[in-house]
């Protein structure tokens, strides 16, 4: 196990507000300098969970208040790596306080300050489908930008770097709202800074030996795993930030059996799971049921352990914990508090839990809490690159010549296979 460039402590989130009249869309590309006078009455505070106490916001208006909005990122992005590329993966959790709604027009990145290179820029439809309230899948794109009166909403953002460039300290955010003011309407924004925490991405081996498998709702922007935060234990929480969904696939690129079948027919039904590092066991459920494959046969006790069935959870150590979920049941030889080595057996693939179908669920979150914490990134040491899955488990995935990658994160629809 190899922690990259560990970073010696977090950092705070700081957010600063500047507001004005409504402006053209050209002089909105224009850096806006945000200027430094304590708003005693209105204080936006942004916060991270690897960060120290936030800092208080500070602000100018034309108006007597800034806008009341509270935006904070949940945890300092590190980067994924594939191929030429590094994806750095967050969101910005906006919450408002105004009596009526208020839309989201645009968000813009920029390396380091306002004065930085912009980076990435969302707005219209592009903003719409990657912004939605908590708990409406809306197709609209103008209602997944809009928070209603007093709620909040999610921009989830996917910020690509090219490998070969420097790596900013820190991003700098402009978000911009369309607010109600009598007959006319007021363009805002809201500026906030989050560092880049590149001692979070942790490189590992492989969870699975052999191949090929299928990295179905792997990391991406729109994965199922990408838009379920879950609320747990007073927060929000993204435990499944970066999560995969493994299955192996056939010698006719198909992962499910086309006309459907019990669970011995899928190709990765009771594949060993295996320990990704050197660690210590710190969870473990065996004896939930086995589903029956299909979207409709769960556990009977459905809750927070019986939702990912039985598994396994890894502390590879440095706050880390690897879970292993939809295990077979019995399949599980290992015990709370046993040590394991790299390679260690730790189970079987299966169809327990919130499960259709037999598959590895695996992600990294930093505590020993598989659906309550946060999501942390990771790289493999080394995997083939074979081709895509992008017609669903059940085929056929497109096949080429094995590239082999190091150093990298297994992305959506990807087919890699692992060193044996």
């Amino acid at each position: 196990m190899r922690v990259r460039r560990r970073s010696p402590g977090a950092f705070p989130a700081r957010l600063r507000v500047a507001l004005g009249r409504a402006i053209a869309p050209a002089s909105c590309a224009a850096p806006l300098a945000a200027t430094a006078s304590l708003a005693a009455t209105a204080l936006l505070v942004a916060s991270a969970s690897l960060a120290l106490p936030p800092v208080p916001a500070t602000a100018q208006s034309l108006r007597p208040f800034p806008p009341p909005f509270e935006i904070r990122v949940p945890v300092p992005p590190g980067p994924l790596v594939s191929g030429d590329t590094r994806y750095f993966v967050y969101e910005l959790l906006i919450t408002s306080f105004l009596p009526a709604p208020a839309q989201v027009s645009r968000v813009e990145v920029f390396a380091e300050s306002a004065d930085g290179q912009r980076l990435l820029e969302y707005s219209g439809e592009e903003l719409g489908s990657n912004m939605l309230p908590p708990f409406e899948q809306e197709d609209d794109p103008v209602v997944q930008r809009t928070i209603g009166p007093r709620s909040h909403g999610v921009v989830y953002v996917m910020l690509p770097l090219p490998a070969s460039a420097a790596t900013p300290r820190q991003f700098y955010h402009r978000v911009w709202f369309d607010l109600p003011a009598g007959d006319s309407t007021e363009a805002d924004y809201v500026a906030l800074e989050t560092p880049i925490h590149e001692g979070s991405v942790i490189e590992i081996g492989p969870p699975l030996r052999g191949g090929p498998w299928a990295v179905f709702n792997g990391p991406s922007n729109d994965s199922g795993h990408r838009r379920m935060p879950l609320q747990l234990f007073g927060r929000s929480a993204f435990a499944q930030r970066y999560a995969i969904d493994y299955m192996l696939v056939d010698a006719e690129g198909r992962a499910s059996p086309v006309e459907g079948g019990d669970n011995d027919t899928y190709p990765g039904y009771g594949a060993e799971v295996i320990a990704l590092a050197d660690g210590v066991i710190s969870s473990v459920l065996d004896g939930v049921p086995e589903n029956r494959p299909g979207e409709t046969s769960r556990p009977a006790v459905f809750n927070l352990s019986t939702a990912i069935g039985n598994h396994v959870i890894l502390d590879i150590g440095e706050g880390r914990y690897a879970l292993y979920a939809h295990l077979l049941p019995g399949s599980v030889p290992v015990q709370v508090g046993q040590q394991v080595r790299r390679g260690q057996v730790l189970g079987q693939v299966g169809n327990s839990g919130n499960s259709g179908g037999p598959h590895l669920h695996f992600h990294i979150t930093d505590e020993n809490v598989p659906l309550g914490a946060e999501g942390l990134p990771f790289v493999h040491d080394a995997f083939d690159l074979l081709g895509f899955c992008r017609q669903g488990p059940a085929g056929p995935c497109e096949m080429h010549e094995p590239e082999t990658r190091r150093g990298e994160t297994p992305m959506r629809d990807q087919l890699i296979r692992f060193p044996r």
